[in-house]
């Protein structure tokens, strides 16, 4: 059996590298198609995520023992179901599904239905099981946030909200969405791993003299203590949602 197709990442300094959308290399089948854009393979050491597509009807129930999930649906709707538990799900919503937990995607109308999957640390072996395990952590019964201008929080200039964190049961990953006026903030790094996903919005990733163009649906991969700044060029301003392991707060910045 070959090998599956590496995605095509333009490399930065200190390992930041940039993945736009037709880089991507697909494996897998119309149930659940997938497209890492953070792994081991490109560099990290212990986040990982992917790009998934999920066609009309249900997905297969998977789990990634040891790790928890975070998921970020980009477009399409429909219902996550976590142990017998079902959660709506649409654009720009986050949901976390804890270690030891299974779930699956049921989507609504014609489809497809397309996220991003964080899985904090790295799983070698994800499971599929031919029937949704009875295990769903009570002690957190949310597990879904919808992104909403009024729970947003100012950076400066910059605003963002959290949508994976600790008030929904997650205590390893954080997940937030966020906005970039026109404007290039100064190089800064952070003491967590991250991975940015453009929604809207075109900007520059920076690492000192080297950078790269973003745009929507540009992939990003920034390593713990790289110094960078994410630029926007827009100016109706650029989306994203970003995912960092250990958890933390997207305001913990600092200087290079």
């Amino acid at each position: 059996m070959s090998a599956p197709p590496a995605p095509r990442r333009t490399g930065l300094d200190g390992g930041c590298y940039v993945l736009g959308p037709d880089d991507l290399a697909w494996t897998g089948g119309d149930a659940w198609r997938e497209a890492p854009l953070v792994d081991r393979a490109g560099g990290a050491a212990a986040l990982s995520q992917y790009r998934v597509r999920v066609a009309a009807g249900r997905s297969p129930c998977r789990s990634y023992p040891g790790s928890d999930a975070a998921l970020f649906v980009l477009r399409g709707a429909g219902s996550l179901g976590i142990g017998g538990r079902a959660f709506e799900i649409g654009p720009d919503t986050g949901a976390f599904v804890k270690a030891g937990e299974a779930f699956e995607i049921a989507v609504a109308g014609a489809g497809p239905l397309e996220l991003l999957v964080g899985v904090c640390p790295e799983c070698p072996a994800p499971r599929r099981h031919d029937a949704m395990p009875d295990r769903f952590d009570a002690a957190h019964p949310q597990r879904t946030v919808r992104a909403a201008e009024r729970a947003r929080h100012a950076m400066g200039d910059r605003f963002y909200q959290v949508l994976v964190g600790d008030e929904i049961g997650s205590m390893q990953v954080t997940q937030f969405i966020g906005f970039i006026p026109q404007s290039r903030a100064p190089e800064h790094y952070h003491h967590y791993e991250e991975a940015i996903t453009v929604l809207s919005g075109t900007g520059r990733l920076w690492t000192g003299a080297r950078s790269a163009p973003v745009g929507p649906g540009s992939a990003i991969f920034l390593p713990r203590r790289q110094p960078h700044a994410l630029e926007c060029t827009d100016p109706a301003g650029l989306r994203l949602v970003g995912l960092f392991y250990p958890a933390g707060s997207p305001a913990a910045n600092y200087p290079a």
